[in-house]
Parts: structure tokens; C-alpha cells; sequence
């Protein structure tokens, strides 16, 4: 219960200091953390399995940007927006689904095979089996 009052008051600190801006056609920068943002197409037509989303995440380029990863859980939880529903995501992003999309954070050191995901329809967290397919949102630490 601590672990989930923590992480919702920091989502409220978080996402009440982020600052959303466009950083190139398919990228959104979060000022205040220097998160790149991936916003395409593909995060709300793509639908993979954990190993998948964190190949994917490896391979990707966008405008000139590589080295991108799947998020860890505070990295994908910081863009939630407490306040509103459906979706729980700042305007500036053009792509969502209001559906799960993976963070690295595995549950047991994933020997249950479960990775945690956010949900973007109400902001709520879970954890879900590996082999599952859902959306990824790729991100960076700008340089």
C-alpha cells in the first residue's frame, strides 16, 4: 500500500512539473525530466509481445534519434496525467491508445513471466504475462 501511495503522489509531483514539447515531427520532450518521446503511428498500431516491445524499442530510429528503450515504470507512469480519463496523457501527444503499453519493471525478477503496464485509459497500473501483446511508447534520456 505504501508502494502505491508513493507512486501516486509522485505521478501528481511528476506530471504537475512536466513540460510537454514538440522535439521533432515524431518525438515529444519532456523538459523538466529530458525524456524523448516517441509519438508515432506505431504506438497505437503495434501490438507485441515484452521481448518484442524491448527488441523493437533497440532497433528503433527516429529523425535521426537511436538508443531508444522501453520505460521503466516511473519513466512511463511520469507522462500519466492524474486528472483527466480517456486518455490519461497530455494533449501533446497525437498517438495513444487508451490500452496497456509495457514499462521494463517485471514482477518476481520475472520468474512469473509478468511484466508491469500502464494503462492509459485511467492512468491504473498492473502487471500482465510477457507473452501477452500490448503497445510500447519508446523513450530516451535526451542528450
Amino acid at each position: 500500500m505504501k508502494l502505491l501511495i508513493s507512486l501516486i503522489f509522485t505521478s501528481f509531483v511528476t506530471f504537475a512539473n512536466a513540460q510537454f514539447i514538440e522535439h521533432s515531427e515524431n518525438i515529444i520532450k519532456d523538459s523538466k525530466t529530458n525524456f524523448l518521446w516517441q509519438d508515432t503511428n506505431d504506438v497505437k498500431d503495434k501490438t507485441m509481445n515484452y521481448a518484442q516491445a524491448l527488441d523493437y524499442c533497440k532497433n528503433l530510429e527516429l529523425d535521426g534519434e537511436k538508443d531508444w528503450i522501453v520505460p521503466d515504470f516511473l519513466a512511463l507512469f511520469s507522462i500519466v496525467d492524474t486528472k483527466v480519463y480517456n486518455p490519461t496523457l497530455s494533449k501533446k501527444f497525437n498517438y495513444f491508445i487508451s490500452d496497456n503499453y509495457w514499462t521494463t519493471k517485471t514482477f518476481g525478477h520475472a520468474k512469473s513471466g509478468e511484466a508491469f503496464v500502464v494503462n492509459f485509459l485511467s492512468g491504473a497500473f498492473n502487471r500482465e504475462l510477457m507473452e501477452d501483446k500490448f503497445y510500447v511508447r519508446c523513450y530516451k534520456k535526451a542528450k
